[in-house]
């Protein structure tokens, strides 16, 4: 019988270490042609940015080819559930908070505020949950969940490139030895538009591997708007506050009013 459970502990001893092997094979300088496309899903998913509650600083300079605009933002985050941030230009300008939810918002140069429901605008335009979609978009995640629906892997010979099969187009390149994501770009066609998010700069804070650039380009037609993002002072805090209070004397939007 002993002789039995010796046998057994070498065999599993054995399994563990050809597993462990090819975890090492799997990250590699350039692609693995034979990695399936389950695998390079399942490190993808494992390397994603991972935190309770996060907040940074960030310098964003905004380019629409007439002017370029800088503002300093105050970013705070629970994961998949809130997004505070508050914006400046030597002083504070404007605070928004988003949740799944409802957006309040107000800026101080118009002395005007948004407090509105925005859950069924977001289920009519498909987005079940906004925040998550924000976060993703901001932290290198993918915009469409890699563990839903079919991925076509397209060769490429600097990074995995995955391509989903149905719904909004989203492409997305990997970093075959980090497996973080390089790039992603978003085709929407009812407007002609190619939203493409590029992440460098990464760096190793706590248990995380986190982009501290992010470049967004929009492409519609001649139009090309970018929005570079630069990242400093990440924190992983225990417990994060949102305050949000409206000033007194600020008039009432609708977002439809804003975005017009």
């Amino acid at each position: 019988m002993k002789c039995k459970g010796i046998n057994l502990f070498i065999v599993f001893v054995f399994l563990f270490i050809q597993a462990c092997s090819t975890n090492k094979q799997i990250s590699s300088s350039v692609p693995i042609e034979i990695i399936e496309t389950s695998e390079i899903i399942k490190n993808t998913k494992r390397a994603e940015v991972k935190f309770d509650n996060l907040r940074n600083r960030v310098k964003v300079d905004y380019n629409d080819g007439k002017s370029i605009q800088t503002v300093i933002l105050s970013l705070r985050a629970s994961e998949d559930e809130n997004l505070w941030i508050s914006a400046s230009m030597i002083v504070p300008i404007a605070k928004v908070l988003i949740t799944n939810e409802r957006i309040v918002f107000y800026e101080k140069f118009q002395k005007t505020y948004i407090n509105e429901e925005i859950d069924k605008i977001m289920r009519a335009a498909g987005i079940k949950r906004p925040v998550e979609l924000l976060q993703n978009l901001l932290f290198g995640r993918p915009l469409s969940d890699i563990n839903k629906g079919d991925w076509d892997r397209i060769e490429n010979s600097n990074y995995y490139v995955l391509q989903s099969k149905s719904g909004i187009q989203n492409t997305v390149f990997i970093n075959p030895e980090s497996f973080q994501i390089q790039q992603q770009r978003i085709y929407l066609p009812l407007i002609s538009s190619l939203l493409t998010i590029d992440y460098g700069n990464f760096k190793r804070i706590d248990e995380n591997l986190v982009p501290t650039s992010v470049r967004i380009t929009s492409m519609r037609g001649s139009d090309v708007i970018s929005i570079n993002l630069e990242y400093s002072q990440y924190d992983f805090p225990d417990n994060l506050t949102f305050p949000m209070d409206i000033p007194e004397g600020y008039k009432l939007k609708t977002l439809d009013e804003i975005i017009k």
